[in-house]
């Protein structure tokens, strides 16, 4: 009698066990890294040929995870370029560029949860026409910095 216990305890286990099933649904799978598109250009800031018009200036994306990995809210890297180009004011037009780029990915774990973050951090660049142009910034761009300043 106790073999048959055994026997009808284990049987569903066993027979489970053959079925073709993936070992955890697709919401329990923690979030594989997307692919990174980096596209860099080198440019040298050696010459007397670019203003420095904003510095420091940061855009960051939270996520909200549940047990640290269910993705209910996800940390993006767009989100953050766009909220970092929203602070900078860059004009369409003008040689502007983006200098000293930091990229940073963390996270802040707590029991039930954890909190993913993006942030990134560039100086905004302005380019003159010849090493020798040391006029001041325009009013527009002395502007955005003086705003900037009272936030």
């Amino acid at each position: 009698m106790k073999y048959l216990y055994s026997v009808l305890f284990v049987f569903p286990f066993v027979a489970a066990a053959q079925l073709p099933l993936a070992s955890l649904p697709d919401f329990m799978k923690p979030n594989t890294a997307p692919a990174e598109v980096l596209n860099s250009t080198h440019v040298t800031l050696t010459e007397n040929n670019f203003r420095l018009l904003e510095t420091n200036v940061i855009g960051k994306s939270r996520g909200f995870k549940l047990l640290g990995f269910i993705t209910i809210v996800p940390s993006s890297h767009t989100r953050a370029m766009s909220r970092l180009y929203g602070k900078m004011h860059v004009e369409p037009g003008r040689p502007q560029t983006l200098a000293n780029v930091v990229h940073e990915s963390s996270s802040t774990y707590l029991i039930l949860f954890s909190i993913p973050q993006v942030t990134i951090r560039a100086d905004l660049v302005e380019f003159t026409n010849n090493p020798s142009d040391t006029e001041p910034p325009t009013a527009s761009a002395a502007r955005t910095r003086f705003l900037r300043r009272e936030r």
